[in-house]
């Protein structure tokens, strides 16, 4: 069966639930003070398997046909995980605009610390700019790096083409992100003030490549050796500070490694795009400011090597460059070449 991509809307969230009779909330601990209506909620915390399964289980036991997630992409991933398990609609509420979840079909659950795919299904997504608006700039325009992302995703993709690696490259797909970085960079100004028109167009853009990934039936434009990064890390040192930041520093490492491996087979790839974007849409990608020093992120990448091929994760170049201390060193100066940007506290803390 054909899932449809995500249905995204302008409107109060307020609203929204305050209609949705009998629905439990499944939300993120920073968003229990936001006073929204519910019938029941559930504070969720992470995406293990066991966890999920016991929601899944105590869902199965209520009345209700609907299922929301309310905050960031832990919450929204367990009510995606909890609609497709017991059959009830999905509403979507992000606090944040701080990653692609919201708009994608695809559900994420975490096996052994690692995320795994399972099923599909087609949300809801109710965009509340005033309630987007509230949460810290630094968490709002994050996801900015989902987009600037697929830079060496399709490298990566590109790489795995020619050592025959799953898919062929669909150059219609490869068109659609150059479009859609392309229109980022238009809206960098308004996307860093993280005002409603900024958010509204981010939002726009990452729902083009949330559905864009649903008609292609694959991942691979935006699965690359960036995100392997973000979930090496993850897997490695536990709760990563800033999604969106952290793919935005791996997107930057990556590019500079693709450069230095120099294979012609992945195509021309210049990290200083990827610098560009982030610096204009003010994502907080610096080491600095991810908590992120020399040491932490040369044994980050070691394991990133390790864990890309002992997972069996899509071919990149990590399946083939030798990180070594003068790739890595340059790696290292690149992404000191994303500056930091005003670590904005004011509002709500979290996504």
């Amino acid at each position: 069966m054909v899932v449809e991509a995500a249905t995204v809307e302008e409107a109060s969230a307020r609203e929204v639930l305050a209609e949705l009779t009998g629905c439990t909330c499944y939300r993120s601990a920073s968003a229990a003070g936001l006073g929204l209506p519910s019938s029941e909620a559930v504070t969720v915390t992470g995406l293990e398997q066991l966890a999920l399964d016991a929601l899944v289980e105590a869902e199965a036991r209520r009345d209700g046909t609907t299922v929301v997630g309310l905050g960031g992409g832990v919450a929204v991933e367990t009510a995606k995980y909890v609609g497709l398990r017991t059959g009830k609609d999905v509403v979507v509420v992000p606090t944040a605009l701080s990653s692609l979840a919201p708009f994608t079909i695809e559900i994420a659950r975490r096996v052994r610390r690692q995320i795994a795919w399972v099923g599909d299904v087609s949300p809801r997504v109710v965009l509340d700019l005033d309630l987007l608006a509230s949460a810290p700039p630094m968490l709002s325009r994050a996801g900015a790096a989902e987009i600037v992302g697929t830079l060496s995703a399709v490298w990566d993709w590109r790489l795995a083409d020619d050592r025959s690696h799953g898919l062929p490259v669909a150059e219609r797909l490869v068109d659609q992100a150059v479009s859609l970085r392309a229109r980022l960079s238009d809206a960098a100004d308004e996307i860093r003030s993280a005002r409603p028109d900024g958010l509204r167009a981010l939002a726009g853009l990452l729902a083009e490549l949330g559905a864009t990934i649903s008609s292609s039936g694959h991942r691979r434009l935006v699965d690359g050796s960036e995100h392997t990064f973000a979930q090496a890390f993850e897997h490695r040192l536990g709760r990563l500070p800033c999604y969106g930041g952290m793919v935005g520093m791996g997107t930057v490492a990556m590019t500079a490694l693709q450069a230095w491996f120099g294979l012609s087979v992945g195509g021309p790839v210049d990290p200083a795009e990827a610098v560009d974007l982030l610096n204009r849409c003010g994502v907080a990608a610096n080491p600095h400011q991810l908590d992120v020093d020399e040491g932490t992120f040369r044994g980050v990448l070691r394991h990133t090597v390790r864990f890309a091929v002992g997972e069996f994760l899509p071919y990149s170049v990590l399946n083939e460059a030798d990180v070594n201390y003068s790739a890595s060193d340059e790696m290292w100066r690149w992404c000191w070449r994303v500056v930091r940007v005003p670590d904005a506290t004011a509002g709500r803390t979290g996504a």
